[in-house]
This record gives C-alpha cells, structure tokens and sequence, in this order.
C-alpha cells in the first residue's frame, strides 16, 4: 500500500466527522488504542524535541523500507503519531522525504482540528524521523 493510499484509509476515517471536537475525540481513540514502545525505547535518542508532550520515535530499516514507531505521555500526541506512524510505515526513505506535514494534515482533514503547538510538535516528529533515516536505528 503506497503513502498515499495509507492518507486516504485515514482520511475516510476523519470524514465521518463535521465537528473539529469529534475529530479531536478520534484521535483520542486512535492514542489509546496504540501500541506505543517499549520502555527502554524512551529514551533520549528517540525522544522528539519541541513538543509539549514527551514524545518518541524509533525508525527500524527493514530490507528497503522503514518502520516507524511512535509513543506519547498524553492520547492526543500518541493518536496524532500512531496517524504519522501508520503513513509512513513500510515507506522507503525516498517517499519518506518528499512527504509533509502540512500535507498530511490538510488530507485526513486535522488541519483546523489541532493546535499550532500539536502542529509544531507533529513538524518535529516528521523532523526527527527524516533525520533518523540515515542512522539507521536498531
């Protein structure tokens, strides 16, 4: 399944919702239905710097794309990253650095949903993930 293809499954999910609240509620559900990481991944290498909330990411390489795993200390975060986490996932580095946040948010519709500072922090998580493409992280 491409990235786009990915957006799309996720904007069905937010179209559903005319209120910006219900979609806020939906992410809320999305955060506490994610898996997130194991302990002895949050740490200061995979923390996201920039965010409200403490916040990580951990790429893995597999073969020719990446997995993406993502964890938060509130549900809104957890949601809004599990959302970047299940994009990108199984994305080679190529479709990872072309993709933006901007864009991401204006497709599944969040664009008016999140505040700036949720915006800055999902920014920095997209960030943090490009950078991370080359390290390679175990």
């Amino acid at each position: 399944m491409s990235v786009n293809e990915r957006i799309k499954e996720i904007k069905n999910i937010f179209n559903v919702f005319d209120n910006p609240m219900d979609k806020y509620t939906q992410l809320i559900e999305i955060g506490k239905n994610c898996e997130g990481l194991l302990d002895k991944d949050k740490n200061d290498l995979n923390k996201i710097y920039g965010c409200a909330s403490q916040a990580w990411v951990k790429t893995i390489k597999q073969d020719n794309h990446f997995i993406i795993k993502t964890d938060s200390d509130t549900l809104i975060v957890k949601g809004l990253l599990n959302i970047l986490s299940t994009i990108l996932s199984k994305s080679t580095k190529e479709e990872i650095l072309v993709i933006e946040i901007q864009d991401i948010l204006k497709n599944i519709g969040l664009e008016n949903s999140i505040t700036s500072q949720r915006t800055n922090g999902f920014l920095n998580a997209l960030k943090k993930i490009k950078e991370s493409l080359d390290i390679n992280v175990k």
